[in-house]
This record gives C-alpha cells, structure tokens and sequence, in this order.
C-alpha cells in the first residue's frame, strides 16, 4: 500500500513539474505586466484588426486545405500502392519541414515574371498558398485514417436505399469521421494561426498576425505589457476552438474497413497533388544549382555561400554546428524527461502536455527573453527549455504508444532479476526499445533544426546564430542562390534524420 502511494506521490510531482516549466515563465511576465488599466491604452491601436486578420487568414487556409486534401484523403484510404506511400509520406511536410526553406522557394516561385502579374507576393493569397502546402498533409492523414474504419456494412445498407457515391460520404461517411476532421481542422487551424515565419516573409508590413505582433512588440520596443495581452487574446481563441470539441459526437464504429474502387480523375487529382507538394521540396535544391538570371547550372551558391566574404555578413558554418549541438542537447534531454513522463501517467498528463500546443511561439520566447531580464539566466539555455516545451508533445506522441503499451508480463517477469526499476529499464525495456528511443530522438533532433519563432523572437542571431535565423537572413537580403543552396543542407539534414528514425521505428 506504501509503495502505491509513493508511485502516485511521484506522477503527481512529475505532472507538475512538467506544467510548471511553461508555467512559470508565464507567471512572471503576468505578474509583472497584467495591468488591466492598460487595456484603455491597447483598445485604441490595431488590436482588433490584427486579431480579425490572425482569424482570417487562419480560417481561409485551413478550410481551403480541408477541401484540396479530401480527394487525396479519399484515394489513400482506399487504394494501397506507390502513389499512396508517396502522399503518405507528405507528413513530413507540417511537422519537419522548415517553414524557412518554404519562405525561400515561395519567394523565388512568386517572383518569376508570370506570377508577378497576379500580385501574390506580399499579399494574403501568398500566406494562404504556403499554408495550404504546409498544412494540407495533416488532413490527408486524418481524414484517411477515419475512412479506413468505416465498415463495410455501412455503405452497402445505403446502396440498397438507392444513394449514390456522394449521398454516401455526404451522409454516411462525413458524420463518422467528423471527429477525425475536427482533430485535423484544430491542428491546421492552430499551425495556420500561430504561423509566425510565412506570415513574416511573404505577407510583408501590410500584414501582420497576433503572433508577428508579439515579436514585433519585443523587437521594436520592448512593450511587454501589450505582448502580454496579445498572448493571452491568443490562448483565448484557441481555448475556444478546443472546447467546441464537445459538441462534436464520438462514435462507436464496429467491422471491417470498406474497400473501394477509385476513379480515375480521383487518381489523376492525386497524382498532381503529390507532384506539386513534394515540387516544392525539389525546387529548393534546383534553384541552389541554377542560377535565375542566366538560366544556366552553376555551383556558384554553395562556393560563395562557404567564402570567406560571405561568411563575414552570415554565421553559415557557426550556425549549422549551433544547431547540431542544440538540436542534440534537446533531443536527448527530450526523450529522457518523455519516457519519465510516460511511465507516470495519469489522467491529467494529456491535458498538461498538449496545452504546450497552444502556446504562441512568440509570446513564449517573451516570457523567457523576460527571464533572462529578471534572473540573468543565459539565453542559449532558455532557447534549450523553449525549443524542450515546443518539442516533448511531439516527441510524446511518437513515444507514447511503445513506453505505455510495453507488455506488462515481461515487467512482471524481470521484477525477479532486477532490484528497482532503474536495472529493468537498463536489461528489460531499453534493449527492446533502444531502436524506438533513437528513432524520437532524431525525430526530435529534425523539429529543432528548423524551428525558427523562438530563436527569432529572443533576437539571438548575433549573439548565437541558429541555421534557420541565418538563412532568414538571407532570405531578408534577397541572397536568394545562397538561400536556396543553404536551405539545400538544412532540408538534407533534416530528412536524412526524419527517414532514419522513420526507418528505424518501423524495425522495431
């Protein structure tokens, strides 16, 4: 019995623990800068129409993005070949791929002659067009996965009434997966609203979102009082769209997945849609050979991008080592403090784990640049606690299921041999989940290399330059060769680490 209470003692602790470390931060700033006599002082200034567009340009990619990836959703969920492997694969896309290697190639693709008579660069169309590639793939990858469970039994008792293919998934299909679609719809909506580097970069000044708000707030003139508010104007939104969650039905869904013949203009919608997502990917590496003025193919942007001049203006060299030895640090510590998290589980752990989600990149790196005002901690290890609370939600939905559903009787079995609890992991569950361990761990490494709010927000790159804030820079400056041949190594790294840990997960 003593021993039971100590196990609950200790979850208890670890659980808050766990929440203190955003919280925190949070409470200092708040304690400081919560005013409410200061809301007289916002009300006048662009409050409401910062909000009203954070809002807008949220909702308009995430509903364009529900509606582009439904065919391919359709055709992944029931057809079981090359094509579906590759817009699969796409996931990699929203959760690992640098929203600063998009900024480049969207730069570039939106300054070619063609494009420039529709005025997309600096407007809302580019922020929306960059959303939908960035964001797209998590529909996909919801929407499928709820079609695969929809019994075939269903869709057989409808084409005796005589409804079509369309009154089927219209009336059917679409009540079954809704919770699956509202999951997609709060996570692309979330990304779309906390997007922090696209917005930046190609909406241009005319635009600005809650979170460019927050940065620009630090950076232009350390107004902590107004970033507070804005931060919690945030949080506000989407605490709202999160609890709407309740009224959308669960249900119980019971045989075996359909299987469906897909049309032809179905496959051919999907074929192009993969094309032009992972076009993206490619592009990013042509244009670091080819040079935009002449056309022809040339290795001029990587010999100039590692001269000596050039490195002069750009941390390139010093950067990419900055963020292997953050990106290392915070992966190891993340998988770590991941697997402790897990093995004390309780009910309330969710709940403080995915509330990190819905913290504004920016109005985090504030409260921490504000730690390093009030405490004098460094600001390298703040980034490392930043980049920690943005990373271990991820990081514990790729570990949760491994750690938790470890089977018991082998626990049971080793408790003979072993002491504590430290000799079973050592000689029980760590050579069984080593390949798991690695496979987060450079799941995680991937996410830190190309995060960018944070380091951006607590203006680090002079005082210790990351890989995504140099080629930010390049980009800024229209160094658009060099930034795409940059952008070339940065998206090396991070999918050479994405599909080893892939690869090694699916080994184990």
């Amino acid at each position: 019995m003593n021993n039971i209470n100590i196990k609950e003692i200790r979850k208890v602790l670890i659980n808050i623990a766990c929440a203190m470390v955003w919280i925190l931060p949070v409470y200092f700033f708040a304690r400081d800068f919560f005013d409410i006599g200061h809301l007289k002082d916002i009300s006048h200034e662009n409050i409401k129409e910062v909000l009203i567009f954070s809002v807008k340009q949220g909702m308009y990619s995430t509903v364009i993005s529900f509606l582009i990836a439904l065919i391919p959703a359709y055709y992944t969920a029931y057809k079981k070949n090359f094509l579906t492997k590759l817009i699969n694969g796409l996931i990699f896309i929203p959760f690992f791929f640098p929203v600063i290697s998009v900024v480049t190639i969207f730069s570039i693709v939106f300054n070619f002659e063609f494009f420039k008579q529709f005025n997309i660069l600096y407007s809302i169309k580019a922020i929306v067009i960059a959303n939908i590639f960035y964001n797209s793939p998590i529909f996909i990858k919801y929407i499928s996965e709820g079609l695969k469970r929809i019994p075939q039994e269903l869709s057989e008792a409808m084409k005796v009434d005589g409804a079509s293919n369309l009154t089927i998934f219209i009336k059917g299909h679409l009540p079954l997966i809704l919770p699956q679609v509202f999951r997609g719809f709060v996570l692309v909506f979330t990304y779309c609203f906390l997007g922090f580097g696209i917005v930046l970069s190609l909406g241009g000044i005319r635009y600005s979102t809650l979170e460019v708000e927050i940065a620009t707030t630090l950076m232009m003139g350390a107004d902590f009082s107004k970033a507070m508010f804005l931060g919690v104007i945030q949080m506000g939104v989407l605490l709202v769209l999160n609890i709407s969650g309740v009224f959308v039905k669960e249900y119980e869904i019971i045989g075996n997945g359909e299987s469906r013949k897909v049309s032809f203009l179905f496959s051919i919608y999907s074929f192009l849609y993969a094309i032009l997502q992972y076009m993206v990917i490619v592009f990013s590496f042509f244009y670091s050979f080819v040079n935009m003025f002449t056309g022809r193919f040339t290795l001029e942007a990587y010999t100039r991008l590692f001269s000596e001049d050039f490195m002069d203006d750009y941390a390139v060299v010093e950067s990419l080592f900055n963020s292997m030895k953050l990106s290392v640090i915070v992966s190891g510590i993340s998988v770590l403090i991941i697997y402790m998290i897990i093995k004390n589980y309780n009910r309330v752990t969710d709940i403080i784990i995915f509330s990190n989600l819905g913290i504004s990149g920016a109005f985090l790196a504030v409260t921490l640049y504000y730690l390093n005002i009030l405490f004098d901690i460094p600001l390298v290890l703040l980034l490392i606690l930043g980049y920690l609370i943005v990373v271990i939600p991820i990081g514990y939905s790729f570990m949760y299921q491994y750690v938790k559903k470890f089977p018991k009787e082998i626990l049971e079995s080793g408790e003979l041999d072993c002491r504590n609890s430290f000799q079973r992991f050592i000689y029980i569950e760590f050579p069984i989940l080593k390949n798991i361990f690695l496979s987060a761990f450079l799941q995680i490494f991937a996410v830190v290399f190309g995060e960018f709010t944070i380091g951006y927000t607590m203006q680090l790159e002079d005082i210790y330059p990351v890989a995504s804030l140099v080629n930010y820079s390049m980009v800024s400056n229209k160094q658009y060769m060099e930034s795409s041949a940059f952008t070339s190594i940065i998206i090396i790294i991070i999918l050479t680490t994405f599909i080893l840990g892939e690869y090694l997960k699916t080994d184990e």
